[in-house]
């Protein structure tokens, strides 16, 4: 989260209460309220290391799933959990296992009651059993790239260069592998937008950009490099607790890579946490769209982000807004109101 907590928050109490979250929330990934149909991907593997590819595969929970496209070649237990593939019945070292893709925690066992996420990907596999004290099967070795939006908006551009200007705000410590004052992160930031052709309208007004990837900051990164600077070269570089996604080797955007905060923001556009002497912060607050929403035109929808960026499930969240604001401590741990566009107005083509 590029601090959706805000740092003033010591740091001990933001990894509790991320870890804390994301047991209860599966990586922010909230299953559906009520049974309904999804479309869904499914990949069922032949037991020689190929997959069939369901691309649109429909259902209301796993076995439903498993059944209604692979009818009479699958055959289940009473619990809904998988018996037999073609003939092929699970054995003392093999079984048949049903995993869902989560772009935090990779490949994970389902139940065949489980309900279906829209959008999400399944792979039904022949899996081998890995030796220890719990049930575990080895999870296929390739990884699944989700398509979502980000909406990015500075909504004051004069008070954010005011800030980074006056000289009252503290430089941070390390900011894309140097020690930088606000000042010198925002000619950084400006010199990232003109290069894109982005002016100061632009900028407070907002625009969608569509990234791809395995992990939400991931996408992040393509999203800027494909929408803004698409003749850019991109390299991926991590060390020292952090990922840096570079174009044309300068840093756009960095995270932290570690299991607890992995994702939250160390940097986007050369403009990282800044805090005032007054103890406000300047940060891109972060905000996520309600996956279970009846309608992609519906702004409460919005949902001030309690993880960091990458701990957001993406086949689940597919709607992301970063938006570079000044709020105090107390704003910050009640959340913010914004007034953003809703995915509904996402320009045709993107």
């Amino acid at each position: 989260m590029n601090r959706n907590i805000l740092i003033a928050v010591i740091i001990a109490a933001v990894v509790g209460i991320a870890a804390v979250a994301l047991a209860m929330s599966g990586g922010g990934g909230d299953e559906p309220s009520e049974s309904q149909k999804c479309s869904v991907r499914l990949d069922v593997g032949q037991g020689d290391g190929t997959y069939v590819r369901y691309a649109d595969a429909q259902g209301t929970t796993v076995s439903d799933l498993l059944t209604s496209t692979l009818g009479d070649d699958i055959t289940l237990r009473s619990n809904g959990n998988v018996a037999s593939y073609k003939g092929v019945s699970n054995t003392g070292d093999h079984s048949w296992v049903v995993l869902r893709w989560m772009s935090l925690d990779g490949w994970k066992a389902v139940q065949g009651t489980q309900q279906l996420i829209e959008g999400s990907s399944y792979v039904l596999d022949f899996a081998e059993r890995v030796e220890g004290k719990d049930i575990e099967y080895k999870a296929p070795e390739y990884s699944i790239s989700s398509e979502v939006y980000f909406f990015v908006q500075i909504p004051s551009m004069s008070e954010i260069e005011k800030i980074a200007k006056s000289g009252t705000s503290r430089p941070d410590d390390k900011s894309e592998g140097k020690k930088m004052t606000a000042s010198e992160r925002f000619d950084v930031m400006m010199g990232w937008f003109e290069k894109a052709g982005l002016d100061t309208e632009s900028m407070e007004d907002g625009f969608w950009i569509k990234g791809e990837g395995t992990t939400a900051n991931e996408a992040l990164a393509d999203a800027v490099a494909k929408c803004l600077y698409p003749s850019s070269e991109v390299t991926v570089t991590e060390g020292g607790g952090i990922i840096e996604y570079k174009l044309d080797g300068e840093v756009v955007h960095a995270c932290l890579s570690n299991d607890k905060m992995y994702g939250w923001f160390v940097g986007f556009f050369g403009w990282a946490d800044t805090q005032l002497e007054n103890g406000d912060w300047t940060y891109w607050s972060q905000f996520t769209y309600n996956p279970n929403a009846k309608t992609l035109d519906d702004t409460r929808q919005w949902t001030y982000n309690t993880l960091s960026l990458g701990q957001y499930d993406m086949s689940v969240y597919k709607y992301y807004a970063l938006v570079l604001q000044t709020t105090s401590e107390k704003q910050a741990d009640d959340g913010v109101e914004m007034v953003m566009p809703t995915p509904s107005e996402i320009p045709e083509g993107l």
